[in-house]
């Protein structure tokens, strides 16, 4: 659980550290970029820093972490097979719960950002998904962070998954809501998810 809790948290840390390579980036690297710049300009803001100015900062990271990671589908794809049995309401009501503990757990974790690097590396496009693979540099190691998109109706594209040190962020939470539900109904896992929630 503690080395899940760290691959999470460095998802959220990398989308704020500002890239530093960005020669021959595509549309979808343009994309990623403008998000990155988006957070940091933010973060940096003198208004938005001091606790005083809390709700407006998080409020304002939130949506534009909304705007580029799709949390409906990386809840479809963390319940896997799960998924289509659920109701429209139970799905609804996952999402919500879904996004607020990524939020609420490890939202303050990116407001305490330092300077590394992101390196834009390679990407590849395949018809309407493509992969963007960056490196995180700090003072001490290089991380490996890879992004996989989807690219929407209206041509725009979204995160539905990082992949960090060859870790799949949905992967992880695949496996542990499949093991959850094997034992358990999906009701428990809404009442947990409630519960980490509040804690």
């Amino acid at each position: 659980m503690k080395q899940f809790r760290i691959i999470i948290l460095i998802f959220f840390v990398v989308c704020i550290f500002p890239p530093v390579n960005n020669a021959c980036a595509s549309s979808v690297q343009d994309e990623l970029k403008v998000t990155l710049d988006q957070i940091l300009k933010i973060l940096q803001d003198k208004s938005l820093k001091g606790e005083d100015a809390t709700e407006k900062r998080r409020t304002s990271l939130r949506k534009l972490i909304h705007d580029k990671f799709s949390f409906d589908k990386m809840s479809q794809l963390s319940l896997a097979k799960h998924w289509k049995a659920r109701s429209d309401e139970e799905k609804k009501t996952f999402i919500d719960l879904f996004g607020q503990l990524l939020e609420q757990t490890y939202i303050s974790k990116i407001e305490s950002y330092s300077n590394e690097k992101v390196i834009f590396l390679k990407e590849y496009v395949t018809d309407k998904k493509a992969q963007v693979d960056t490196k995180v540099i700090t003072e001490t190691i290089e991380i490996p962070i890879d992004y996989r998109l989807y690219q929407t109706n209206n041509g725009s594209w979204m995160v539905y998954d990082v992949i960090i040190e060859g870790v799949s962020l949905v992967g992880n939470y695949r496996s542990q809501f499949d093991q959850m539900l094997q034992k358990n109904s999906f009701e428990k896992l809404i009442e947990d998810l409630k519960n980490k929630i509040k804690a």
